[in-house]
């Protein structure tokens, strides 16, 4: 694979066959998209709404995780937990399923009873002892904090208040 258009098109083959894998009694209801997203240092992936649920959905999926050291099962584990939200309602016009996405462990229970529990032990393990060496053979410093700019304008304004208080 050399460009993004190869990364996405894997992408939707992978997506389409988790799908016939796994959730062959379910029905994508609305455009399903799932493209590579930003260089997250802390997010794999995630779900959002193109415009409106009812429109179509959206799946990221970081592309730090097309690096040859990632083992496939991470990225298909990374792909199932999405389409999990998915299909549990979130960011898309399925029926909700649960109040929040991640309380309770719900995708976690999902992912077991579809037969997943032990790829998803063993991503969640290769991920918190590789994914800092990840970051790091990729040119992101793990450890440095993204300052956020509201944060900084908040504490400038303040520090100029308290000039003229």
């Amino acid at each position: 694979m050399q460009n993004i258009n190869d990364y996405n098109n894997y992408l939707s083959k992978k997506t389409a066959e988790l799908i016939r894998e796994n959730f062959s009694t379910k029905e994508i209801t609305n455009l399903l998209v799932v493209k590579t997203g930003q260089r997250w240092k802390r997010t794999l992936g995630h779900i959002k709404t193109l415009n409106h649920k009812d429109y179509g959905s959206l799946i990221e999926i970081n592309p730090l995780l097309f690096d040859l050291d990632v083992p496939e099962y991470v990225l298909d584990y990374v792909i199932m937990h999405e389409l999990t939200h998915y299909f549990q309602g979130f960011a898309s016009n399925q029926e909700r399923k649960h109040k929040h996405p991640h309380k309770g462990g719900v995708v976690e229970k999902e992912l077991a009873r579809l037969g997943w529990k032990e790829i998803q032990e063993k991503s969640d393990k290769w991920i918190k002892e590789n994914w800092s060496k990840i970051l790091v053979k990729n040119n992101l410093n793990p450890y440095k904090k993204k300052i956020r700019r509201k944060r900084i304008i908040r504490k400038s304004i303040l520090s100029f208040i308290r000039l003229f208080s």
